[in-house]
C-alpha cells in the first residue's frame, strides 16, 4: 500500500497529495464542506493546516482522511 509522503493545501479546498510511489493525487473537498465531518474545513485558515503522517492526512486531531479514502475520494 502507497504511504502519504506529502500534502500541500491549495486554493478552493483541494488538496495535492503526494504518495510515495511517485504518484500525486489532487482532491478537491469544496463540495465535502456543508457535510458535517468536513464542515470545519470551510474556515480555509483551519484547512491550509493539514499534515500527514504517512498514513492519514491530519487537520489537528479534529479530522482525518486515511490513504485508503484518499483514493475513494480522488475516484469521486
Amino acid at each position: 500500500m502507497s504511504r502519504i509522503k506529502n500534502v500541500v493545501p491549495k486554493e478552493d479546498y483541494r488538496l495535492e497529495v503526494q504518495l510515495d510511489n511517485g504518484s500525486c493525487v489532487t482532491l478537491n473537498l469544496e463540495s465535502r464542506l456543508h457535510t458535517v465531518r468536513f464542515g470545519m474545513l470551510s474556515d480555509k485558515q483551519f484547512f491550509k493546516t493539514a499534515t500527514t503522517d504517512g498514513i492519514c492526512i491530519r487537520w489537528g486531531n479534529k479530522i482525518e482522511i486515511s490513504v485508503n479514502e484518499v483514493f475513494q475520494l480522488a475516484q469521486k
